[in-house]
């Protein structure tokens, strides 16, 4: 808390380097002129971004007088992080705070089993901070599981990120179930011809499934889930596609859906449409989708904006010759998790003191160098990150003016009835039917 009696003192930039180079050696700042010529390495890019600053006084082990405080460890439990971002900033903490050891327990397998995994590491008092997906906020809270925070720089915060968070549905409280880590938002990924210029405008997604010629597969997205795994990446990309046809099917304050049941077959017969014609490459799930549309040279690509990353590091020459463009959808659907403390943790204070370090912005620059989006305002500003990622100002307006899933406790049985009753539209030719929207009135009363 920011009132917290544990008085920190901030990291030097020499210290930081010292904490750093088991890592990577530093290297000097980037200048942007790299970026096309010999594209960045992650480590030229975190030498630019510990350059600029200190890190928080989150990161600090002395009390006042430079007293050890007992030693502690402390459990988060959090799903997979491909990029290796997070596990840096773990460690920059824990070799700096040798009297409070992060100790990481990752939970794996489909969103619903990673829930309840988290579920019973609270319930047993295995863990003291968990990395919720927003999605699952209201469940945890609703169910005592975990314990609201004080947020004491709230307006630093992009707004969209703490709506999941709300404590007591209040805006203006400084109390919150949990601080948002990194957000996400559905982004369009272009392949621009050599013809064409970067400037020139980017048509609405649904103008462009309809102008794809037949047969073309020009556009991948994540459309054809093979488990349950790949459901709620499903669920997403089809209200991304209905809200590009009918922005009402999803209500911009709460996320709340339609149950008008015309108005949802009319968003999302074109989708079916376009993937019965062969314009769409329907993939399983986010990794699938990028890799088809790198080894393919496929035009168009709905996915999240840290796959541009995965396309740097893959060697993709569009993305060397910056012919790969990442622009807004019409209205993304807004993704992301929050870090909550455990409501029985026996270490809140220290705990809390972590969460900050996570969330605190020099924190979430070194997460942005990673390919993922931050909660905060800063890192989309700052000039080697704008160097280092050219659309960072479009994910920004994207996370800004996208619309949320519905912030409901039984949000998990809403994605189930949506993935079963459009997956049977789309593959199988059966149009919505009444109980589609029973289904979804159900999951949400």
């Amino acid at each position: 808390m920011a009132n917290s009696r544990y008085r920190a003192k901030s990291l030097t930039t020499a210290q930081l380097r010292a904490a750093h180079r088991d890592q990577r050696p530093i290297a000097t700042p980037i200048r942007r002129e790299s970026v096309v010529s010999e594209g960045f390495t992650r480590r030229e890019f975190l030498a630019g971004v510990l350059a600029t600053g200190t890190l928080s006084a989150a990161a600090t082990y002395l009390l006042p007088g430079g007293r050890l405080r007992p030693s502690v460890t402390l459990t988060l439990v959090t799903g997979v992080d491909p990029t290796g971002g997070r596990q840096l900033l773990i460690d920059l903490w824990n070799q700096a705070n040798p009297d409070t050891f992060v100790k990481v327990e990752e939970v794996t397998g489909p969103t619903l089993d990673q829930k309840d995994k988290m579920i019973g590491a609270a319930q047993e008092g295995h863990a003291d901070v968990l990395n919720l997906d927003i999605i699952h906020i209201p469940h945890f809270a609703q169910q005592g599981y975990i314990t609201a925070i004080e947020l004491s720089d709230v307006h630093e915060f992009l707004p969209k990120t703490l709506h999941a968070s709300l404590w007591n549905m209040s805006p203006d409280s400084s109390r919150f179930w949990a601080a948002p880590f990194n957000t996400d938002v559905g982004m369009l990924f272009e392949r621009l011809p050599a013809d064409s210029g970067a400037n020139d405008l980017v048509p609405p997604m649904a103008q462009i499934i309809d102008a794809i010629p037949d047969g073309s597969t020009a556009f991948a997205g994540q459309l054809h889930p093979l488990s349950s795994a790949s459901d709620e990446a499903f669920v997403i990309n089809t209200l991304e596609h209905a809200l590009s046809r009918n922005d009402a099917v999803l209500d911009e304050d709460t996320g709340l859906p339609t149950y008008e049941l015309e108005r949802w077959q009319e968003a999302l017969e074109p989708l079916r449409e376009a993937i019965d014609k062969g314009r769409i490459r329907a993939c399983d799930n986010e990794a699938q989708t990028t890799e088809q549309f790198r080894s393919d040279g496929l035009r168009y690509m709905r996915n999240w904006p840290r796959e541009y990353r995965v396309l740097q590091q893959s060697g993709d020459p569009d993305v060397r010759a910056s012919r790969i463009r990442v622009a807004p959808l019409p209205l993304g659907i807004l993704g992301g998790q929050s870090l909550a403390l455990v409501n029985n943790s026996a270490q809140a204070a220290r705990a809390e003191e972590f969460i900050r370090f996570l969330t605190d912005v020099p924190a979430q620059k070194i997460l942005a160098a990673h390919g993922l989006a931050a909660t905060r305002a800063t890192p989309y500003t700052d000039p080697n990150l704008v160097a280092f990622i050219p659309h960072l100002e479009q994910v920004r307006g994207s996370v800004e003016q996208a619309r949320m899933r519905p912030i409901h406790p039984n949000y998990s049985n809403f994605t189930q009835a949506v993935a079963k009753h459009v997956e049977n539209l789309l593959y199988r030719g059966i149009n919505l039917p009444s109980q589609f929207v029973y289904d979804m009135q159900k999951a949400l009363k």
